[in-house]
């Protein structure tokens, strides 16, 4: 099976990626999503986390899925106070009918002003 690479990330060297933003094989698409850069210290996680899932929304998309074919959901957040903010937001948008096998933890994330990434695995349509 072929493995389907869509958008890059950048390295700090203009001329490399560090990585893909959606990664697509055997039926199953991969990716990670965080809220809107440059991350905006001020905004709430709830900012934060509705960014990052109209992020997941859109990557979907682009995989040929939806948010009702998520399998599993890693999610991390700066700090476990943000744990209830963070849930309240991602309940009002989980298709309830299909809920995907999900985690959360707390971790230092890749800047000091984000505060919630996820890693999504799903099955394509």
């Amino acid at each position: 099976m072929d493995i389907k690479r869509i958008g890059r990330n950048p390295a700090t060297d203009p001329s490399r990626s560090r990585g893909s933003q959606i990664s697509v094989h055997n039926g199953t698409v991969y990716f990670a999503a965080t809220p809107d850069r440059p991350f905006d210290p001020g905004a709430s996680v709830t900012v934060q986390t509705q960014q990052m899932l109209k992020r997941v929304d859109e990557r979907l998309a682009l995989a040929g899925s939806d948010k009702s074919r998520i399998l599993a959901a890693h999610l991390m957040i700066s700090d476990m106070r943000h744990f209830a903010e963070m849930n309240a937001v991602w309940d009002a948008w989980v298709d309830q009918d299909s809920p995907p096998v999900r985690a959360c933890g707390a971790c230092d994330l890749g800047s000091p002003d984000l505060k919630v990434e996820v890693i999504i695995t799903a099955a394509v349509k």
